[in-house]
């Protein structure tokens, strides 16, 4: 089928194309600069079909901007068929948010009172491009890598593409590596029967109108244990949003205090305290029946110790997370600067970063002080880089294994590709490295300084393993 696709398209396209070039001739309208010449569209024809025939008949079926893609490049159109392609990808990103959860993606997407007005699935049209990417990064919903390069693509839409005027010409083998990366990277990647379990269980939760018996109640919580702790956090969170919202019927609430405990006996400590920040917030916001709700939650969940009443770790949480999405974003060496020197004026020594915090923002200022891997400036906001360093220089023992057990996790490990990234790194580990530390910490400083080049796979050795048994308690 593919080379009946290709010899159609080689025999029959430069002959249309030279009509289609006379019509608009005979208009009266310019033809330079407006259709690819015939050889790029030679190695378009030759090229396209494998890319399209390689996603399974039900995504092609639905997929219309990808049939607009082809139609673009049939004329020789490629900005407008940049232009489509990322809208396949933006549609598809958006039919796995509501799988995921649109509760989920909108609490992270959306800030403050706009919250409220951001509920259905229609209302993902007002989520901007960038946020949507960044959003879905952060929910794991795409990695990091698939994110840098959606990005691009993103950012040459934006500058070469149809949607606004240029004169820049692109290339057949540039418009394929952009369909390639959309195509395997988002269109083709198929959502988990985990994520799809969750959206079933949440729609049935919201449909049924009676009291679930004892036994459905046991299989939920059967399932729940084999999700991954991802799957779980964003299903308690979701679970908390509609507890909380005040339009959700006793029945729904009932049924979801009989399953919270369980599903949150399985979520990771750092999704806890996001709730508890919620709950904060709420009080903030003077939202009194959502704080009531949220209170009773968390006693269903036992989940009191995780409650957060300080004003204090609202605004470090806060600053942590904008920390972040300025070192993910554009000109970030300039942005991170006054983020930073804001957040440090709230920690002057190790005791006033929040206990319920302190992941998080170990991690995010590891990440930024690591860097992006790039020669200019090492990769380091300049500005950033002398509150990164005080930040690390004030850790306590039990942070510093924090900082240890990081460098393990793909989100930093993935950082160590780069040998930039490893001299940055050697710069942390020295600062970290003082003669109050025990003498194991200060073992496995010197090792890893040691071994700084090969970092990456050390930290994942049975050497390394067996060094740091203790401290890590494995």
């Amino acid at each position: 089928m593919t080379q009946h696709i290709k010899v159609m398209t080689q025999q029959n396209v430069p002959a249309n194309f030279e009509k289609f070039e006379r019509y608009l001739q005979d208009l009266g309208l310019p033809i330079e600069g407006v259709l690819a010449n015939v050889s790029e569209r030679e190695i378009m024809g030759n090229n396209l079909p494998q890319f399209i025939l390689s996603l399974s008949p039900e995504v092609r079926k639905n997929a219309t901007y990808l049939s607009k893609f082809v139609a673009g490049t049939a004329i020789g159109l490629y900005d407008a068929s940049l232009n489509y392609i990322w809208n396949e990808v933006v549609v598809n990103l958006r039919r796995k948010i509501i799988i995921y959860g649109l509760d989920i993606f909108y609490d992270s997407a959306v800030g403050g009172k706009l919250r409220e007005f951001y509920s259905k699935e229609e209302d993902l049209s007002g989520i901007k491009d960038n946020t949507l990417l960044d959003t879905c990064r952060k929910l794991e919903i795409i990695s990091d890598l698939v994110h840098k390069k959606l990005n691009y693509i993103l950012m040459m839409r934006n500058d070469i593409g149809a949607s606004h005027p240029n004169e820049y010409s692109i290339n057949s083998f540039e418009l394929l590596g952009w369909l390639q990366t959309c195509v395997t990277e988002v269109i083709n990647d198929v959502p988990s029967e985990a994520a799809i379990a969750i959206k079933s269980l949440i729609e049935n939760l919201k449909r049924t109108t009676d009291v679930l018996d004892s036994q459905v109640i046991s299989q939920i919580e059967n399932s729940v244990r084999n999700l991954s702790s991802t799957m779980t956090g964003n299903l308690i969170v979701t679970l908390f949003g509609l507890f909380t919202n005040e339009n959700s019927s006793n029945i729904l609430k009932q049924n979801i205090i009989k399953i919270a405990p369980e599903i949150w006996s399985n979520c990771t400590d750092n999704v806890k305290y996001e709730l508890g920040i919620k709950l904060d917030k709420f009080k903030v916001n003077l939202y009194k029946e959502k704080l009531e709700a949220g209170e009773k939650f968390f006693e269903a969940c036992d989940g009191n110790r995780y409650k957060s009443t300080s004003a204090r770790t609202i605004i470090v949480t806060e600053l942590t997370e904008q920390l972040l999405e300025k070192h993910h974003g554009w000109d970030n060496f300039y942005h991170e600067a006054p983020i930073a020197r804001e957040l440090m004026s709230y920690i002057v020594s190790s005791e006033d970063i929040p206990t319920e915090r302190e992941e998080k923002m170990i991690k995010t200022i590891l990440r930024c002080r690591i860097g992006r891997g790039i020669q200019y400036n090492n990769g380091v906001s300049p500005g950033g880089r002398n509150y990164y360093n005080l930040f690390f220089e004030i850790l306590n023992e039990k942070q510093i294994i924090i900082v240890l057990k990081l460098l393990e996790e793909s989100s930093i490990n993935g950082l160590l590709q780069s040998s930039i990234c490893k001299d940055q790194l050697d710069e942390v580990l020295t600062m970290l490295s003082t003669d109050l530390l025990s003498d194991r910490i200060k073992e496995v400083l010197d090792y890893l300084k040691q071994n700084i080049t090969n970092i990456q796979k050390i930290v994942k050795t049975k050497p390394y393993l067996d060094l740091t048994k203790s401290i890590f308690n494995r």
